[in-house]
């Protein structure tokens, strides 16, 4: 049985980190290792990054973001006050979609990021359990 039904035949209202939770607790070792390979290709920035997307602090089904380019880097510059040029973001962002974890709208202008329909959870797990491997619990 899994920790989902569990929990929820006892009545507890799952939230979205018990989701994150069910996700790790898969038994296929060949996953875990794709999960925690993807952990450790990215960086404090990859996570904040994909936070901004997937971890609007929304219910669902409103709980993803997407963002223009501008708005962004805008919001990264000024908002979090992260050092980061244009063309970094740029690269970050190129590696995102090619991981998987983003999709580039195409023809728009400016460009255009958004998360990947049906990875939110999958997306969230990485995003926890790379707080939870860091230390960083507090500041998720």
């Amino acid at each position: 049985m899994h920790l989902y039904l569990a929990k929820r035949e006892s009545g507890i209202r799952m939230n979205s980190a018990d989701s994150f939770i069910n996700i790790s607790v898969e038994d296929n070792i060949e996953v875990k290792d794709e999960f925690l390979n993807l952990i450790e290709r990215l960086d404090f920035i990859d996570i904040q990054i994909l936070r901004k997307f997937y971890m609007t602090g929304k219910e669902f089904p409103n709980d993803t973001q997407p963002y223009c380019f501008p708005l962004l880097y805008s919001e990264l510059k000024n908002t979090h006050h992260f050092k980061i040029g244009i063309e970094a973001l740029r690269k970050r962002l190129s590696k995102l979609v090619n991981m998987g974890f983003l999709v580039k709208v195409k023809h728009s202008n400016p460009t255009s990021y958004e998360p990947v329909s049906g990875k939110e959870n999958f997306v969230r797990g990485i995003i926890l359990k790379f707080f939870m491997v860091n230390g960083l619990m507090k500041f998720l």
